[in-house]
């Protein structure tokens, strides 16, 4: 039984399970095997509900049979995913993936239902599609954002609101190029120039294209000395035993880069207005003391090194600030410490925990993994706008911080925006960068893992400073088939640096 969210020793094993579905375009009764077979080996994996929506997506792609049974049958999926308490916390992809599928089921039930209720269905579309290009973008999946954002435009016009459409449209263009979608920009235009009954060919796109942005990063590391402000902020969710639990982390430091004597750079960080708060106890909903316990997050920041070329070297006070940490955390834990027959079991465990994660060791790993993502992999790199790289790294494991395993790192200069919320011009770049662990890496150490990560990264081109960091990311973890033999976490964490 596990009482903790995110016990790094716990859930080692020999044993291994692959919990994520292969690509399935199979019939529905291949479908339900494929579903049955998860609920037997993995039933609590959220990877069942990724299986279930991808029947639904079938089931409204098809034309075979009548569509308001292929319909029903879709809608019955989709309910089950959205009342799944996996869901509530969240699942591989995510609540953009079900919101998208409502719009289609609308689009749907528009055709199949004729003039009954089509202009209700396509209303009810239109609102799906434009709550499913928010989910998209704050996923950073702005592709997908600006395809249901060009989706509203279309149902506007069969709903015959063609100022809507038009200014949905435009909205689409403008997002094409934001991010340079070219393809899609070319497509659109010709769109435009159709529904304003203007002639589509050729020259008349391509005089809507002129200035169309052709945009390359070019990234070198040159730190300069500086004083600003970094705060920190961590919000988790946790399902375990069917209970969803919440935690907070925050933190406020000052932070200085100056130049040291060796030719490097050295990061000092002073505390700053926010205290400490490392994210321990979760607050749960209609309850007055808490029966899970989060182990601190990832908000404690070491003074470090690194060389003239941007590399990490150590750091300068772990040790201390281990100790510091840890004394500060535990002091938390004894303080809200719940007062049932399990609580000195809890504790420490809790106590236990906090040790392990707080531990100089890591705190050391923690700081060079977030330098290398955050800076010195993009040393060097130029990077054409909107096209996708791959690259592979050792990394550990999201909840699971003592196990590193090879990792893929997709990633991709999106667009140019302003480097801090005050400034004007957009001068620095955001890179979003998608992590998922190697499967048969993670199938040798651990039952049943599975975690995605989407990283969002804002930073100066010309000297590898960077201003914003956000996390969105999941991880499954289970060492048995019952609700309290597993561990389902959701976390998004933003770091933000001003002057």
């Amino acid at each position: 039984m596990l009482r903790l969210c995110a016990p790094a020793a716990l859930f080692l094993s020999s044993c291994a399970t692959l919990t994520t579905p292969p690509p399935i375009t199979s019939p529905a009764n291949e479908f339900a095997t494929t579903i049955a077979s998860f609920e037997r080996s993995d039933p609590n994996s959220p990877a069942v509900l990724s299986v279930r929506l991808s029947y639904a997506e079938s089931l409204l792609s098809s034309d075979e049979g009548p569509c308001e049974q292929r319909i029903e049958s879709a809608q019955q999926e989709l309910d089950q995913v959205e009342a799944s308490p996996e869901t509530a916390v969240m699942f591989p992809e995510g609540w953009p993936r079900t919101v998208e599928l409502e719009y289609r089921l609308h689009l749907g039930r528009a055709d199949c239902l004729g003039d009954s209720d089509r202009d209700g269905q396509l209303r009810a579309a239109v609102a799906a599609a434009r709550h499913a290009a928010e989910l998209y973008a704050g996923s950073f999946d702005y592709p997908a954002a600006a395809i249901m954002q060009f989706n509203t435009a279309v149902v506007l016009h069969q709903l015959g609101d063609s100022t809507g459409a038009f200014s949905a449209l435009e909205a689409t263009l403008a997002m094409d190029r934001e991010f340079g979608f070219g393809d899609d920009a070319r497509d659109n235009y010709k769109l435009l120039l159709t529904w304003q009954g203007r002639a589509t060919d050729d020259a008349q796109v391509a005089a809507l294209m002129q200035g169309f942005p052709a945009r390359q990063a070019v990234l070198h590391f040159a730190w300069h000395a500086q004083q600003n402000h970094v705060a920190l902020e961590d919000s988790r969710d946790c399902l375990w035993d069917g209970v969803i639990s919440h935690s907070h982390a925050a933190a406020s430091y000052g932070r200085e880069i100056a130049a040291d004597s060796k030719g490097g750079w050295k990061v000092t960080y002073l505390p700053g207005a926010v205290p400490y708060e490392p994210g321990v106890w979760p607050t749960l909903e209609g309850s007055a003391a808490p029966n899970i316990v989060f182990p601190p997050a990832d908000i404690a920041r070491p003074n470090f090194t690194v060389s003239a070329t941007g590399a990490f070297v150590a750091t300068t006070n772990s040790e201390a600030l281990a100790a510091q940490l840890v004394s500060q955390t535990d002091g938390l834990i004894h303080a809200h410490a719940p007062a049932d027959q399990d609580a000195s079991a809890l504790t420490k465990a809790a106590l236990d925990t906090t040790a392990i994660t707080l531990s100089s060791g890591l705190l050391v790993a923690a700081a060079a993994e977030n330098h290398q993502i955050e800076t010195s992999m993009w040393t060097g790199a130029t990077l054409d706008q909107g096209v996708w790289y791959q690259l592979s790294a050792p990394l550990s494991l999201r909840g699971l911080s003592r196990v590193v395993v090879q990792q893929r790192l997709e990633f991709a200069f999106t667009r140019m925006v302003p480097c801090t919320a005050t400034a004007r011009e957009p001068i620095c770049v955001e890179l979003v960068v998608r992590t998922t662990p190697d499967q048969q890496a993670v199938n040798n150490l651990i039952k049943s893992y599975t975690s995605s990560t989407a990283t969002r990264i804002v930073m100066d081109p010309a000297t590898l400073l960077a201003y914003s960091r956000e996390d969105r990311l999941y991880w499954y973890a289970s060492i048995g088939n019952g609700p309290k033999d597993m561990t389902l976490q959701s976390e998004h964490f933003k770091s933000t640096t001003s002057d």
